[in-house]
Formats: structure tokens, C-alpha cells, sequence
């Protein structure tokens, strides 16, 4: 079997004791707070803890972000939930602020080909799933929907608190029998599945790994009346900025071929999925299926792996600080010509 991740709201019932457990010796500083309605063996605490220093390990922001983890009973069959907190800025302010925040050579390829003005121009899904160039200046165009844990890391000041956390991720008691808590030379058994390599997925979620295309997907799976505010309101994610189907075509459309690009779309690092509804069946908040990444959309038993090079420099595109160096695109990426065609919801908070 797979573990299929997915990013779904997550109702928080309960509020329990807390487990602040988080690294002092890297910059990044997560803390984990247990909210299981029964605490959370020591196992499991400590895959968590695990997960959360591997992200700071690899990340050198000096920003403590706060997440609510655990085990609960969850519907049938759901394996796990899982809700970022957001907040809506201005295209000009979140450019702004990357172009401040740049120090790595991804960043400057990455900055330098960022659209100028005070407005995006993309391709995108309409309410009746055609698609059009839209660049008319409306709230879509000038609003991105920011992860708070995303805003850190930019220098963007937010109000999350251990009490009022930048994540959540909840994984159902039912399933708790299904993981691996701890890797022996690197490895899993074969028919479990890794807990760390899931929970560095979420994690990498809450630190900004979506796309606003899923809330597009889902509107319009569900044809309500969300696919009226679709110029209204902010949609899109800093990941967003670096979503292609063709050099110089920034498009945030459902379904297709999707990659991502740091140099303006000539240079296809990785693909991304694009819609569990419209798309190819999988999250559009999640690279593609055909090469192993943390980021892709399941993991499968017996497998163990960390983030991947393309990993790593799509968190150091959106923002974030490498500890060390990410190998250059150009030494390792496939040509778009290769790429084969080839998972959200977010709770808002004012800025």
C-alpha cells in the first residue's frame, strides 16, 4: 500500500498539554505542540521531533514556527488531516520582500525573472473550467494567500503563537499501526510506512509547499458559488510564482502539463500534479508522481527518503534560507522536452 498525503481543514476539538519540543541549535526553530486526545507515545513524539529537525537542519531562518501535532479519531478511511494558516499580501510587498531575502544563487535567477509591476499576469482556470490570460488587475492578480510560516522566513511580521499555531497535522489513530517510527540504517520495513518521511511532507506544506490551484480544483468539483470570487479574492501561492507550462507562461490553470521553473519557464525542474478533481488526480500542492520527491503526493511502503535537490530549491525560491548550498538548476534539471505529462485547503487570519 501507499500513503496517500493530502492537505484537507482539519476541526480541532481538543486542546491539550503541550510537548515543546523543538531544536536550539539550528536558526529555524519549530515547536511541536501534542493536541492528541490521548498524548502521544514517546515514539511517536519523537518521529515527529525528528521531521522537525530535518527542516532545521536544512533551513537557516531565524523564525520559530509553531505546530499542532497528533493522533485522533478521524472519519472513515481518512488517514490524516492536515490545515496551514495563511494570510493575504500584495504581490508588490511578497516581491519586495524576496528580492530582499536573496542570497542564494536560486534566489537571483529566481527574482530576476519575477514579473514586475504590482500585478500578475497568468493563465488560469475560469468558473466554467475554461481557461483564459488573465491580467486585468483584479484582486487575484495583485493578492498572493501567504502560509504564515512562508511570511517568517520573508521577514513579514504575523501573529501566530504557540496558542494560535502556523499548522496543524492529525493523523488518525486507526492508522497508527500502519507507520515505521524509526529508521534502521535508513530503511523501513516493507510493509510499513515511514512516519518521518510523511510528517517532513506535511511539515514542508506548512512551510509553504502549496498552490493555490487545489482551492481552485475544489470550487469547482464542488460548483458553488466560491467560483464567483475567483478575481475577488487572493488564490494563489508564493510557489505559484514559479509554475509553468511553457517558457514565459505563467499558468495557474487546472489540469495539463505543470512544472516548475526558477528561470521563467525555460528550464523545467520538476513537474507538479495539477488537481485531484481536474487534473491528474493528485493535489496541484505537490510535484508529480514519476520521480520520487518529498514533496510528490503519497509515499509507499518500505520507502524512506529526505527533500530531493528539487525540493530544496523550490523552499529556497519561495523564501526560505539553505544551510547549505542547493546545486544550480542547469547541473541536474530535465529539459522540458524530457518531462513527462504526468493535495488543501487553508484557514485565513488577517495580516
Amino acid at each position: 500500500m501507499s500513503f496517500r498525503l493530502t492537505l484537507r481543514p482539519v476541526a480541532l476539538a481538543l486542546s491539550l498539554g503541550l510537548a515543546g519540543l523543538a531544536p536550539s541549535a539550528h536558526a529555524l526553530n519549530i515547536v511541536l505542540r501534542d493536541i492528541s486526545s490521548t498524548p502521544m507515545t514517546a515514539e511517536q513524539l519523537g518521529a515527529f521531533q525528528q521531521a522537525a529537525n530535518y527542516w532545521s537542519s536544512k533551513l537557516t531562518d531565524n523564525v520559530t514556527v509553531y505546530i499542532d501535532v497528533g493522533f485522533n479519531s478521524l472519519g472513515a478511511n481518512i488517514l490524516g488531516q492536515a490545515s496551514s494558516s495563511a494570510s493575504d499580501v500584495s504581490y508588490s510587498t511578497l516581491r519586495s520582500a524576496l528580492v530582499n531575502d536573496a542570497k542564494s544563487a536560486t534566489d537571483a535567477t529566481a527574482v530576476s525573472h519575477l514579473q514586475t509591476g504590482s500585478s500578475l499576469s497568468f493563465y488560469a482556470t475560469q468558473g466554467d473550467l475554461s481557461t483564459r490570460l488573465d491580467n486585468d488587475n483584479s484582486a487575484n492578480n495583485r493578492l498572493l494567500s501567504v502560509n504564515t510560516a512562508n511570511l517568517k522566513a520573508l521577514g513579514l511580521t504575523t501573529n501566530t503563537t504557540a496558542n494560535n499555531p502556523d499548522a496543524t497535522i492529525i493523523f488518525a489513530t486507526g492508522f497508527a499501526s500502519s507507520f515505521a517510527y524509526s529508521r534502521v540504517n535508513g530503511q523501513v520495513p516493507a510493509n510499513k510506512t515511514d512516519f518521518i518521511t510523511v510528517a517532513e511532507h506535511e511539515i514542508g506544506h506548512a512551510l509553504g509547499f502549496v498552490s493555490g490551484v487545489d482551492s481552485i480544483d475544489e470550487c469547482l468539483a464542488a460548483n458553488n458559488s466560491c467560483k464567483n470570487s475567483f478575481e475577488t479574492e487572493a488564490w494563489y501561492s508564493p510557489l505559484d510564482l514559479f509554475r509553468y507550462s511553457a517558457a514565459g507562461k505563467l499558468d495557474v490553470t487546472v489540469g495539463g502539463t505543470r512544472y516548475f521553473s526558477i528561470d521563467g519557464g525555460a528550464t523545467a525542474i520538476e513537474s507538479f500534479s495539477t488537481g485531484a478533481y481536474n487534473g491528474n488526480g493528485w493535489q496541484a500542492s505537490h510535484f508529480g508522481t514519476s520521480v520520487i520527491t518529498l514533496m510528490r503526493p503519497f509515499v509507499g511502503d518500505g520507502q524512506s527518503y529526505d527533500a530531493t535537490t528539487s525540493d530544496l530549491l523550490a523552499f529556497d525560491a519561495i523564501g526560505w534560507d539553505m544551510a547549505a548550498a542547493v546545486p544550480e538548476p542547469a547541473s541536474y534539471a530535465l529539459l522540458l522536452g524530457g518531462l513527462a505529462a504526468l493535495g488543501l485547503k487553508r484557514r485565513r487570519q488577517a495580516a
